[in-house]
């Protein structure tokens, strides 16, 4: 079957009429299933025809030949509820997505192979990728717009400009996508500079870009790139995510309104970046590493279109009046804020000493150098190492490399010290009595590194 979105000499075509894509994004891993609808509806009223998402190969894939679908991971269902509120979808499956999440989404079983070179070539990473993608795409297919279904374009990797320039590799993954059923358009997105989106493009797959600004100098950078076809940012950055220790990322709508205005008025198409952010669940939130290690926060809010809890933010009443001025918006009540229970006190009566129920939570191990956490097959959370210090009085703890994230030191079970990777912490005074002491080393990944410089 054809492909439902084609190309023309300056736009896009979905079943051979014209169409501009208005886009926003909305993960459904970050958002709780029983919220999806209600944040695909409120994009709908926005005056946008398609939502995108990402695919976290490390959450549906978290060890070897297996795939899970449920509940917060049940992608099928969120397709279906997007195609039931009539919004198309742009599917961004990877597998490297880097989405400020936990690894950018490659699985910890994967990374901790010794020397497999992820996002290239090498065959052990590009043989995993396709077992994944054999389990991955084929409950996707039904939902594909070829066959009737939301998804009219599927994403090749992810600004691999930025990492790379191994095209060889890309084209494994256009083949591997179009080996598995996919027919849909593909697309490559990097930010919009003349070196990235060379190394990060694909011969015959749309090239597209990612910025929050500047719109007129990215939209030349991205059409002298590509001579003729539509003119489409990815990623156009209305907020942007927060790093622990950091103040709240904000931005004005009206600044805002104003770049997304300019970008509609040159004719290009859009996906708002993000439309509602949502929350990074549990340990999934990713960390950067710009001269030194930041980790991201628990809450994704991004400053987006929607706030962290699905109400509209400042910018959507703004976003809409800018999307009316170019396109037809529903002529619906917008959405109230959802009601909100009164703030409550609760007490925390009962707690348990994590140093005394180790051993109840999970068997010990012994090893003569400290593994690390992948290499015990943990991906997420707490490990606590253990060891029997000799009476040898005041000396210094010593982490070689330093400490992964976060290190909390107990001797004899009192509190020693804490050491975190940001502040650049490797050593630690301790004292070990006449009679020796017991060391326990707590540690922490508050996020693993999805992008680094």
């Amino acid at each position: 079957m054809p492909a439902a979105l084609t190309l023309s000499d300056d736009g896009f075509r979905l079943h051979g009429e014209p169409f501009r894509i208005l886009s926003g994004a909305l993960h459904y891993f970050r958002t709780h299933p029983d919220q999806w609808a209600d944040r695909l509806r409120k994009a709908r009223l926005l005056g946008l025809n398609t939502v995108e998402t990402y695919v976290p190969w490390n959450l549906h894939q978290p060890a070897p030949g297996t795939l899970d679908l449920d509940r917060l991971l049940d992608l099928p269902r969120f397709l279906a509820l997007a195609h039931a509120e009539g919004l198309r979808v742009l599917l961004r499956p990877g597998p490297y997505i880097c989405a400020e999440w936990e690894g950018g989404g490659l699985p910890s079983w994967l990374t901790a192979r010794s020397g497999v070179r992820p996002r290239s070539g090498d065959p052990r990473f590009t043989a995993a990728v396709d077992a994944y993608f054999d389990l991955l795409l084929p409950p996707l297919a039904p939902h594909m717009a070829a066959r009737g279904g939301p998804v009219i374009a599927v994403q090749v990797e992810n600004e691999y400009g930025a990492y790379g320039d191994d095209t060889a590799y890309l084209a494994h993954l256009a083949d591997a996508l179009r080996s598995r059923g996919v027919e849909e358009l593909l697309f490559t997105c990097d930010q919009a500079d003349k070196a990235k989106l060379t190394a990060g493009s694909l011969p015959g797959v749309l090239s597209t870009g990612t910025f929050g600004g500047r719109v007129e100098e990215s939209l030349e950078v991205l059409r002298a790139h590509q001579e003729s076809g539509p003119l489409m940012c990815a990623e156009f950055w209305v907020g942007w995510f927060d790093h622990w220790g950091e103040p709240h990322h904000v931005r004005s709508a009206d600044d805002a309104a104003a770049a997304l205005d300019a970008l509609l008025s040159a004719g290009a198409s859009v996906n708002i970046y993000m439309f509602h952010g949502g929350t990074n669940f549990g340990f999934t939130a990713g960390a950067n590493h710009d001269h030194a290690y930041t980790p991201a926060v628990t809450s994704y809010d991004y400053d987006a279109v929607l706030t962290e809890c699905g109400d509209p933010g400042p910018k959507y009443a703004t976003f809409r009046d800018v999307i009316a001025r170019h396109a037809a918006v529903p002529d619906e009540p917008l959405p109230e804020p959802s009601p909100k229970l009164p703030p409550t006190e609760v007490r925390l009566s009962d707690s348990a000493n994590a140093l005394v129920c180790a051993e109840f939570l999970a068997p010990a191990e012994h090893f003569t150098d400290p593994p690390t956490m992948e290499r015990l097959g943990q991906a997420y959370g707490f490990v606590l190492y253990g060891a029997e210090l000799p009476a040898l009085g005041d000396r210094v703890l010593h982490f070689t490399g330093g400490v992964g994230d976060r290190a909390q030191v107990f001797v004899n079970g009192a509190p020693a010290g804490v050491l975190e990777r940001e502040r650049h912490e490797d050593t630690l005074h301790v004292r070990s009595p006449e009679h020796g002491a017991r060391l326990d080393v707590l540690g922490l990944v508050r996020a693993i590194m999805c992008g680094a410089r």
